[in-house]
Formats: structure tokens, sequence, C-alpha cells
């Protein structure tokens, strides 16, 4: 009988689970106010669209695991009910150990942390030791779900309890100036004299990517190459930033402030592209003209690997698999070049050496998680700076075709595709950007 009330039990959760699965199907975000926060209270930071071609198969698992615990609990369905009944266990088990790990504030962010803690974690234990009574296995099948919790215990340990060696040999190069604000002790690089252009490092990079153009700029600019919070050099100092859009381009003023700067040509590569493009359309009035290298900036998907990070514990475990080996690292920076005899050791080592320190690890994942692009490519029809756009036509990460899409968008651009460039533009097709930058800032 008890097996009975534990069956009914939690088979009504799996099934009022789908049932709000259904709900979603129309369109519908209750309790959330919209899908994005809808997403994350379900998933937590991942965004994931809760559209039918989502939803539909998630409705079959839920209302399929629902249905077998309860015939398992009227002794029905023989074997394939009494399995089945121990796979539901061990699935909800395994949540619950993550649900654990994230509740001591590991993987996910604060608006998480309420609803897992209270609610999730413990439905999906106490759920699943019910579900393993009333599965009713022999007494040597208990040893089953140990095998997928001890496999989430190594996950775990990698994603949060492993920490990589920080490369600290590794230093800023000489010439390097730093400048201390609240927010952060910025790393920067200067050089020439003239107007100003300020350079962002690109995302997961520093300064060094922008060698090449600190030369190439310096007769006629003031050139500041700055790494932002989360790259190469630069401390953070206020540990409330948030890693999305409004923390990045809070970031940015924070520099051109420290520095003297009113007004300035804006450049960026990748995703800092995207963080100088959601600067100038917030203050137009500091943003004189645009250069954006192969940008993020569209709300489309990144490659299959950024996607990964999106998801606690994923993201933590690839960031610091990444950082632990060189050798692990070296084969993606090669992708990243049309010609990859460019992509020296030296090269390697500048693009892997700072992403080891232990703030630059958590800033990927943390990024990933929180740009939200959909901002400022709904913006740009309205962006009035004059921008230059930029793109390889072997680009790898971001697919060239976005280039006609930004020259679509932006109403005062001017778009180049270049032949055989990959997406480290900067230092894959050094001359041909330099001199297309050059031409557009004497220009603008």
């Amino acid at each position: 009988m008890a097996h009975r009330h534990l069956g009914t039990a939690v088979g009504a959760v799996l099934a009022t689970d789908a049932l709000f699965h259904v709900y979603w199907t129309t369109g519908a975000t209750w309790p959330a106010p919209d899908p994005r926060t809808l997403s994350y209270a379900v998933l937590g930071a991942v965004d994931v669209p809760f559209t039918p071609r989502t939803l539909l198969p998630l409705i079959a698992v839920l209302a399929l695991a629902a249905g077998c615990v309860f015939a398992r609990s009227r002794d029905r369905g023989g074997p394939v009910t009494r399995w089945g009944t121990l796979l539901v266990a061990t699935g909800l088990l395994v949540r619950g150990a993550l649900g654990l790990a994230w509740s001591l504030g590991l993987g996910v962010g604060a608006p998480f942390y309420g609803i897992n803690l209270f609610l999730y974690t413990p439905l999906c234990l106490a759920a699943g030791l019910a579900a393993f009574a009333v599965a009713g296995v022999p007494r040597w099948a208990a040893a089953v779900p140990a095998v997928p919790l001890l496999l989430v215990a190594a996950l775990l340990w990698g994603a949060y309890g492993w920490a990589p060696a920080e490369h600290r040999e590794y230093r800023a190069p000489a010439g390097s100036q730093f400048v201390d604000t609240p927010l952060a002790r910025f790393h920067y690089e200067r050089a020439g004299s003239g107007p100003a252009v300020v350079l962002l490092s690109p995302g997961a990079a520093w300064t060094y990517a922008w060698r090449p153009q600190l030369e190439a700029l310096r007769a006629g600019h003031t050139v500041y190459v700055v790494d932002l919070p989360g790259q190469g050099f630069t401390e953070l100092r206020d540990r409330g930033l948030t890693w999305d859009l409004d923390g990045m381009t809070r970031a940015v003023g924070s520099f051109l402030d420290a520095v003297g700067l009113d007004r300035v040509a804006l450049v960026g590569n990748s995703w800092s592209g995207g963080w100088a493009l959601r600067y100038a359309q917030l203050h137009p009035d500091r943003v004189g003209s645009l250069v954006l290298l192969a940008p993020s900036g569209l709300a489309d998907k990144d490659p299959r690997t950024w996607e990964l990070m999106k998801y606690p514990v994923l993201g933590e475990l690839l960031t610091n698999a990444g950082a632990a080996d060189r050798e692990t690292t070296a084969p993606g920076v090669r992708a990243l070049f049309a010609h990859p005899e460019l992509a020296t050791d030296e090269v390697v080592d500048a693009m892997w050496a700072p992403n080891t320190f232990a703030d630059n690890r958590a800033a990927t994942y943390r990024l990933e998680r929180g740009l939200d692009w959909r901002v400022t490519q709904d913006a740009m029809p309205g962006t009035s700076t004059p921008t230059l756009v930029l793109w390889g036509d072997r680009d790898t990460v971001l697919p060239v075709g976005r280039a006609a899409r930004f020259g679509a968008l932006l109403p005062h651009a001017e778009v180049h595709v270049l032949d055989a460039c990959g997406h480290a533009l900067t230092l894959d097709c050094a001359g041909r950007v330099s001199a297309l930058m050059a031409d557009f800032l004497r220009d603008h």
C-alpha cells in the first residue's frame, strides 16, 4: 500500500511538470514575465527557446516517466516498468545531486539559486528516493544509481573542485600601463598621437591580438588597446560586476573615464565587437566611429562548444580542461586562422596562458551565459554611428554570411569581406585589416 501512495505522488509530480510544459507550448511564460526569464528559471542560465520543438519531447519523456512509476506502484508492466522506474529514480537522484552543488553557489547565478534550493533539489531528491522504493528491484540493483551519481561527482569535481594551474610566469609585456578604478585595474597599451582610437581586446584574448594595428595606426592616432575585465592582465576590483552587456559596457565607460577620453573611435573583434557596438548604441555622443571585426551582436547561436558552456557544470568543465593543457588549446587557436603558419607557438602561448588565470576562466563561461545579443540586434536600425564591418570569408567561428546582415541592419555601415581570412582577423590578415581601418578612421 505504501508503494501505491509513493507511486501516485511521484507520478503526480512528473505529470504536473508535463502539464506545465504543455502550457508553455502555447507561448505563455507564466510564472515568468518573458521567455528568457522562464528559460533561466527552469534550466538555470541556459537560453533555450520554449517552443513546441523543444517542449514536446520533454512532455513525452515526463508523461512516460509518470506512467511508468504509476504502473509499477500497481504491480503492472513487469520488468519493463520495474527497470523503467529505476531509471526514473536514477535520473531524479542525479538531478538532485547537481542541485546540491548548485545550492552551494556553484555554476549558476543568483536568479536560479532560490528556486533550485527550495523547490527543484528537495523535490528531485524526495521523488528519486520514492521512485527507487517503488521500483522494488533486487538488492544488488541498489548499486545501479551509484554509477551515474559517481559520474556526477566526478564531473562536479572537475568543474568546481579542481583548479588548473595559473601560468603567472607569463607576464604583461614591457611598455604596458595600468590604471586603477573602483571597477578594475585596467591593463592597456598606448602609442602614437592624434585622435583617440580605443581597441577592445577580443573576447577570451588580450591586447596582444591588436599588436599589428597598434603599430599601423600610431602614426596618425593616439591608440589605446585595453583588456576589459575577464581578459588578459586586467584585475577585477568590483565583484558585483555583471557578466553581460550592461557589465561590459560599464567597463568600457569606466576605462574611458579613467584615461580621460570623452570621444573616441571604438574598435572591437568578436565578442568585443558586440561590446563596442552596444556602447555606441548607449553612448553615441562618445563614439565618433565604430570598427567591428567579425563581431558578435546578432541573436544567432554560437559554435556548439560555446553553446555547451551555457550549461552549468559543462561550462566550468570545458573551461578548466582548455586551461589545463596548452596542447588542448593549440588546435582551437590555429582554427581561427586561414593561414595556419601564422598561428605560431608564440601566438598559441599568448592565447592560452592568460586564460589560465582564475578570473579569466570564470569570465569565459559567465559571459557566454550572460550576453544577450538580441539587445544589440534590435537596436541596430537606430544606430547612428558610422561603422566599418570587416569579416573573413573563412571564419570558422561566426559565419561570414552575418556580414551582410550587419550591413542591412546598420544604416551607416561599410562592409568588406576579406578573401582567405579567418576569425582572428587582426593577426591572420593584419596588413589588409590595418589598411582598411586606417582609411576609414581617416575619413571619419
